[in-house]
């Protein structure tokens, strides 16, 4: 069979789930995104169409395109010997291709629908009525007190029964609009129908004034952002500060509204401390230094191409320090990770009994 001919029978999301791949289903269905164990991430396009479906990583790298393109770039994962790459991708995609087809698809695609704020009843906020993060995640109340303004409580109306959530309402920078919610309760996490999570990001503003504001704290989530003041509040003057998140992950426009709207100040990451919060390191200081890179992701190293270099760094060495040494670039940007934990939250959270670990800061 040719390459195409595969296309047009070997479903992408055939051949992720045999290895692990898990639908994600607070990602939405749209674009459904799917989780490997080891945290691989990947976003697939036309979903129910295999002649037209296409993926990309969630990491931004190179490591994208047709099934073709996410055959060859996993053969590692696959059993068996291969003369080459070309062989490898024909033995691998010829045992899906004579493989009996689900016959129904495995997951419903439906048409998105621009957010409707109207569509969601907001309730009075309190420090009380926010016991999940006080009692689930380990913050205090004096901590959620301050970040009260930037809270909702919300309810979809359109749904039979539904909960009432914390809400940490998106907005598009500059603009203080509401584009959508990141959602949050005992054991649910989501994001409200329609959300614009290309453009939208939580934005806590104490210094209430692009002119004033000497720092920006960028965040994977809210409570991770939270979790970092109350740790450093005795620390930081946090009076003149942002802080800011991407829910999870990390979008070009997001990044570029984010810069904008606060270019002279000074810009910190306190991503977790792990591969992929090693990547958004990387993403946002080769966006403040203006040098966009491309890199692929390997079994144990990642091949870094920026400018006229190349280079690769071990995946256990993976740093922006790192990055910054071999690429010779310096974006000036500020680097926390917490030291012996995945987040920031993960040193406050109960399940952990000690409550005053100083978070590692690495500053570049």
């Amino acid at each position: 069979m040719t390459f195409q001919e595969y296309r047009e029978q070997v479903s992408i999301i055939q051949v992720a789930e045999s290895l692990g791949y898990v639908f994600d289903p607070l990602k939405g269905r749209k674009s459904p995104e799917f989780k490997h164990p080891d945290g691989d991430r990947i976003i697939i396009n036309n979903p129910g169409d295999s002649s037209r479906q296409m993926y990309f990583n969630r990491d931004g790298s190179n490591d994208k395109g047709s099934v073709i393109d996410f055959v060859a770039n996993r053969l590692h994962r696959f059993q068996g010997s291969f003369r080459n790459e070309i062989d490898g991708i024909n033995k691998v995609l010829s045992r899906y291709a004579y493989a009996s087809q689900p016959k129904a698809p495995i997951h419903n695609v439906t048409e998105a629908k621009p957010f409707d704020k109207s569509r969601f009843v907001e309730s009075e906020t309190s420090v009380f009525k926010l016991h999940y993060l006080i009692k689930e995640r380990g913050l205090s109340s004096e901590t959620v007190q301050l970040f009260l303004p930037y809270i909702r409580l919300v309810r979809d109306a359109e749904k039979d029964n539904a909960y009432t959530n914390i809400a940490f309402p998106l907005q598009r920078p500059p603009s203080s609009e509401t584009i959508g919610y990141d959602l949050r309760n005992y054991g649910f996490k989501g994001v409200a129908a329609g959300s614009d999570r290309k453009h939208g990001v939580w934005v806590a503003d104490f210094a209430q004034n692009p002119v004033l504001t000497r720092h920006v704290y960028f965040a994977e989530n809210p409570i991770d952002a939270m979790s970092f003041y109350q740790l450093e509040k005795d620390k930081r003057d946090f009076s003149n500060s942002v802080f800011v998140s991407f829910g999870g992950g990390m979008s070009r426009m997001q990044v570029e509204l984010s810069l904008k709207a606060w270019p002279h100040a000074q810009k910190h990451t306190i991503f977790d401390n792990d591969y992929q919060g090693k990547i958004y390191d990387i993403y946002l200081a080769t966006a403040i230094a203006g040098k966009p890179y491309t890199f692929t992701k390997n079994a144990d190293s990642i091949t870094f191409s920026l400018d006229e270099k190349k280079f690769d760094i071990p995946v256990d060495k993976l740093s922006l320090f790192v990055f910054e040494k071999n690429s010779g670039i310096r974006s000036g940007l500020q680097v926390h990770k917490p030291l012996g934990h995945k987040d920031f939250n993960d040193i406050i959270h109960p399940k952990n009994d000690q409550e005053n670990r100083v978070p590692m800061k690495v500053k570049l």
